[in-house]
């Protein structure tokens, strides 16, 4: 595994810090954190989508999506790279990027997609998605993408939010469909050279 971060970093808009003895690690993820990654998708993922979602809609896409295998998968196929944050040695959170192209709705040229951001709930409030997010941009800039792109449920503020502090901005609408269940997502843009000056100047790979 490659180490990402291991000192205090500061975040925009956010002056919250982590508990001294629980700051995160970045990792690479590897096939042996399959298991985890699956275990934690099917908990956060639900979180993020409408209230009156069909239960049996979030099952069988969880059932597909979300699996051991499908991430296993994904870890030995060279468009995906997962980030994992750790602390104390537990999974708090998790990043999957993946090479795809933009939806034409966001008129963008974005090859990048930020498709999974997930973090536990026991660590919400405690700076983990921030160190989390710090890694993947930096990631998106040591590729040498000009942008990154996500799809994000309308109706979370929360994470919505948690984008645009970060400097994602609304470039477009689409629908993400779960089984029968049509939900309204937005499209969200970030420009990591124009805004390379706004994340932190800490010593990352990520």
């Amino acid at each position: 595994m490659i180490l990402y971060f291991k000192k205090r970093i500061s975040y925009p808009n956010d002056s919250r810090h982590i508990l001294l003895g629980t700051y995160p690690q970045i990792l690479r993820a590897t096939p042996a954190d399959a298991p985890a990654l699956s275990e934690l998708s099917a908990v956060v993922f639900p979180l993020g989508c409408p209230a009156n979602t069909p239960p049996q809609d979030l099952a069988d896409y969880i059932s597909r999506e979300h699996t051991p295998a499908r991430y296993l998968a994904m870890l030995q196929d060279d468009r995906f790279a997962i980030l994992i944050a750790k602390v104390a040695d537990n999974l708090a959170g998790l990043a999957l990027l993946a090479q795809a192209p933009s939806p034409a709705a966001m008129q963008s040229s974005s090859a990048l997609e930020l498709r999974r951001f997930y973090i536990d709930s026991s660590y919400h409030g405690r700076g983990v998605a921030n160190v989390l997010m710090e890694a993947v941009l930096a990631l998106a800039a040591e590729r040498g993408e000009p942008s990154l792109w996500l799809s994000a449920f309308s109706g979370n503020g929360r994470a919505i939010a948690f984008y645009k502090r970060w400097g994602f901005r609304i470039a477009g609408e689409h629908d993400f469909i779960v089984g029968t269940d049509r939900q309204r997502d937005y499209l969200m843009l970030h420009e990591t050279s124009a805004n390379s000056g706004n994340t932190s100047n800490a010593k990352e790979g990520s």
